[in-house]
C-alpha cells in the first residue's frame, strides 16, 4: 500500500452484514487503500445470536472493539450505510482521535436533536414500509428484529442494482 492510502472502516447498515461493501472494497484495494469491512453482532458471519443482544452496544461490540484496538495513531476513514450511520456517530463519540473523518452514506445521522430512539421509533411508525419483511416485536410492541423480504429488497432498496445482484439475494 501506499503512504497515501487511508484504512477505510465499511460499516454495514440494517438486515446486511459486511458482504454488502465488496464492490466498494474491491475498489478501494485496487486504488492503494486498507479497507476493513466489519460484521455488527448477529450480522453477516458474526456468530453472536439475536436473542443474545440486548442493547445498541451489544450490536456495535464488534466495531467498538476494533476501533479500541487500533494503534492510538492511527485515524481512519468510517463509512457507515444507512443504519451504519448510527453505528459510526457512536464510534465517532468514543473514539474522535482514531477517526480522519466520517462518511454517511445514505445513512442516519443521529445529533443533539435527533437521538437513536428518536429515528427507531419514527422509522416503525409506518410498518407497511417493511412490506414481505418479518418483523419480531417485544412485550412492548417494540420492533426486536426484521428480516428483509424478497420484495422489499428488489423493489426498496435494490431496484437499481444489477440483476445479478438481485439474484443473489433470493439465494
Amino acid at each position: 500500500m501506499e503512504k497515501s492510502g487511508r484504512h477505510f472502516v465499511l460499516v454495514h447498515g440494517a438486515c446486511h452484514g459486511a458482504w454488502c461493501w465488496y464492490r466498494v472494497a474491491t475498489l478501494l484495494r485496487a486504488a492503494g487503500h486498507r479497507v476493513t469491512a466489519l460484521d455488527l453482532a448477529a450480522s453477516g458471519i458474526n456468530p453472536k445470536q439475536l436473542y443474545e443482544l440486548h442493547t445498541i452496544s451489544d450490536y456495535l461490540e464488534p466495531l467498538l472493539s476494533f476501533m479500541a484496538a487500533l494503534p492510538s495513531e492511527e485515524r481512519v476513514v468510517l463509512v457507515g450505510h444507512s443504519a451504519g450511520g448510527i453505528a459510526i456517530s457512536v464510534a465517532i463519540e468514543r473514539f474522535p482521535q482514531k477517526v480522519a473523518v466520517a462518511v454517511f452514506a445514505t445513512a442516519f445521522m443521529p445529533g443533539p436533536d435527533l437521538t437513536v430512539q428518536a429515528i427507531l421509533d419514527e422509522t416503525v411508525q409506518g410498518l407497511d414500509y417493511y412490506m414481505d419483511s418479518k418483523l419480531t416485536f417485544d412485550q412492548e410492541q417494540r420492533v426486536t428484529s426484521v428480516l428483509l423480504g424478497p420484495k422489499k429488497l428488489s423493489t426498496k432498496l435494490y431496484q437499481l442494482s444489477p440483476p445479478e445482484v438481485s439474484v443473489s439475494l433470493r439465494s
